[in-house]
């Protein structure tokens, strides 16, 4: 049997069930033998019957070893039927209970012993026993479903748990040994063949058995990453950046930048820019992220390197995933462009006559009107794109990239979203970071509370004083219409009831589906202050600067990852004026939930922020899943940091050796 092979190789696997694990992305022996389990269910604890006592808390089961006495299977009306067996073991015996389970009968033998696995229950003045699941003891070295720590799986319809896990132990049985490569042998010790590390994984002995086998696998997993990543960074190396002229004066060209500004930059700005500058001087090809939070002055740093590649005759684009937020790039950049005759043009599907200008600012729109409009590019900027990984980046360049000469351009990504350590060095190991620590001067930090919905009524009150002082209002819901299944508020429901306490206030709605006009009227007549109370979903989550809007409130904040709340809560705080933010959670929510709220309240350090939701909630509640650029990891964790710095050392002493690759299992 080789890896590659269809999964109809394993014993049991028919073509019939090869579609139906095609749904779940499984066709080959390795695509199987690597779909891990997400979680462990430890039942290997066994009580006794006479043991068995009545809990409150039927989500904790017993756990039984017992012999059946006594079988019957009886119809009760209307095709329904129930299934009772007398079990027993040195202790005692108990009734068992099941119903519509017709097919026991041919399943459980009476005088066979088995292990059951359910809760205990009270009709009338009789305890029954109802088992969630069973497992046969004719070969008790065997089990695969119970009596020991039990792998789940995430399956799909017509998988069963059992059947899962009787294939994926087939397979194990049917897989030769896999030795551990050589050349990671030369420089960490490993306590176990693959083969073993995989059965671990599927069917552990014991947790410290399975802790040793996910390190192994997951050493073998990101070292393979690093590899890739170095082989990438190798490759960019060789690309020729746009060619600038030996008389370029970097130190004449910043001075002259700052003299137009209407405002002093931080020392984080003045750092990045003045990197820029030396960088395109150099003819160092530039694959940056820029990070900083909400209000960080980001902006200014995408003006200046456009300013830069102008002046040195190549063109710029800078890419936004709105239009409102084109519209506000578009003002800012040509405010201070047009005193260097620099020239600017706005390209979004409204604008059909947008000509090609030395700095273009838009939508994806550019990349469709590409021909007509790029020309000599030497810069592109992705701005407020934090969903942004190295295959969207490629993907974002492939239809430019017919447009580059003999060089490439340089990329900029700024983004809000603050990348911890771990993720910036599994997702983007090929590119640099600069970060934004410091705010401009005059910036008062949020004031953010938590506030329960029974003291919802408190709030208005102190909203509607705020907005007799002339302040205006963001009020953020999760949903745009009600959900039977989820009960959260929506933005429709928040309308209505903001509109009617609120009387004698323009309440203005916003939300996703909106058409691009209507969005744009709605957030012009905010900023024209036009509307007091703007209700919106996270749509405002990537939206533009209200310096007059000081009030943030969240509904259901508890329905948001922390990360994205302290994105929407960064869209207050814009002027020179106190912020608050309120955040309304549910009288239901959880412990956990309450305390991630809490955290948020108490720090406005949005890269503390992301390492706890990168603990607590993993990468997908920062960056999303489908968009997020992650490698898709079968086994390692992303925020295991440690493991994450050996690997790339192993991979660094690999690559020393000359050796590109290592597949997992190869």
């Amino acid at each position: 049997m080789q890896l590659d092979s269809s999964v109809t190789a394993v014993k049991s696997i028919s073509d019939k069930s090869r579609e139906t694990l095609s749904r779940l992305e499984i066709y080959s022996v390795k695509d199987l033998i690597t779909y891990f389990p997400y979680r462990y269910l430890d039942t290997s604890d066994i009580t006794s019957i006479k043991d068995l006592i009545l809990k409150d808390d039927v989500t904790n089961p017993y756990l039984i070893k017992a012999k059946v006495e006594e079988f019957k299977s009886n119809f009760i009306n209307r095709g329904r039927s129930v299934q009772r067996a007398l079990i027993s073991d040195n202790t005692g015996s108990i009734q068992t209970l099941w119903f519509n389970q017709r097919y026991l009968s041919r399943a459980l033998q009476v005088d066979s012993e088995y292990l059951f696995y359910g809760r205990l229950n009270r009709k009338g003045n009789r305890l029954s026993f109802y088992p969630r699941s069973f497992e046969s003891l004719k070969n008790p070295e065997k089990t695969i479903h119970l009596g020991r720590i039990v792998p789940e799986y995430k399956l799909t319809n017509g998988i069963s748990k059992k059947t899962f896990r009787r294939w994926i132990n087939n397979l194990i049985e049917m897989l030769p040994v896999i030795e551990i490569k050589d050349e990671l042998k030369d420089y960490r010790a490993f306590k176990n063949d693959l083969k073993h590390c995989l059965k671990q994984v599927h069917f552990p002995q014991n947790y410290e058995m399975l802790d040793d086998a996910i390190d192994t696998l997951s050493i073998y997993e990101l070292t393979e990453i690093h590899l890739k990543l170095m082989k990438r960074r190798e490759k960019a190396s060789t690309l020729i950046a746009p060619n600038i002229s030996p008389g370029f004066n970097t130190n004449s060209v910043f001075t002259e930048f700052i003299k137009t500004l209407p405002f002093d930059l931080t020392i984080d700005q003045k750092n990045i820019i003045l990197s820029i500058f030396n960088r395109i001087r150099k003819k160092e090809l530039i694959n940056e992220i820029i990070q900083g939070d909400v209000g960080s002055g980001k902006t200014i740093l995408a003006v200046a390197a456009c300013m830069t590649m102008a002046m040195c005759g190549y063109q710029s684009v800078v890419i936004v995933p709105t239009t409102i937020l084109a519209k506000q790039h578009y003002n800012n950049f040509k405010q201070i462009l047009d005193k260097f005759r620099i020239s600017t043009e706005l390209i979004s599907s409204e604008n059909k006559k947008a000509k090609s200008a030395q700095v273009l600012i838009g939508t994806s729109a550019i990349i469709a009107r590409k021909q007509s409009l790029i020309q000599n590019l030497g810069l592109v900027i992705v701005d407020e794109q934090h969903k942004f990984g190295v295959e969207q980046r490629e993907d974002l360049l492939k239809p430019l990239r017919e447009s580059f000469n003999k060089y490439y351009p340089h990329f900029i990504n700024m983004t809000a979203t603050p990348i911890p350590r771990s993720i910036s060095q599994i997702i983007f190991g090929d590119i640099s970071i600069s970060t934004l620590n410091t705010k401009p001067a005059g910036r008062l930090p949020i004031k953010t509370f938590t506030v329960n919905n029974s003291k919802r009524l408190d709030s208005y009150q102190w909203i509607e004083g705020k907005l007799k002082e002339g302040d205006q209002v963001y009020w953020v819901c999760p949903l745009i219409i009600e959900s039977e299944k989820l009960q959260v508020k929506s933005a429709n429901e928040t309308f209505k009831e903001v509109s009617e306490y609120f009387k004698g206030y323009r309440v203005g709605l916003l939300h996703g589906k909106l058409k691009e006009k209507e969005k744009l009227a709605v957030m012009t007549d905010f900023i024209n202050k036009k509307i007091d109370i703007l209700i919106a979903t996270s749509v405002i989550e990537v939206g533009v600067d209200v310096p007059n809007s000081n009030i943030m409130i969240i509904e259901n904040a508890e329905r948001f990852g922390l990360a994205q709340l302290h994105q929407i809560r960064g869209r207050v705080g814009r002027g020179n004026k106190q912020s608050w933010c309120f955040l309304f959670y549910d009288n239901n929510i959880s412990e956990s939930s309450l305390n991630r709220l809490e955290f948020l309240a108490k720090n406005a350090n949005g890269m503390e922020i992301a390492e706890y939701d990168l603990v607590n909630r993993g990468p997908g509640e920062i960056y999303g899943t489908a968009q997020s650029g992650l490698p898709d990891l079968k086994i390692a964790k992303i925020s295991n940091l440690e493991l994450i710095k050996q690997s790339k050392e192993l991979a660094i002493k690999l690559r020393s050796k000359g050796i590109n690759q290592i597949e997992l299992f190869a």
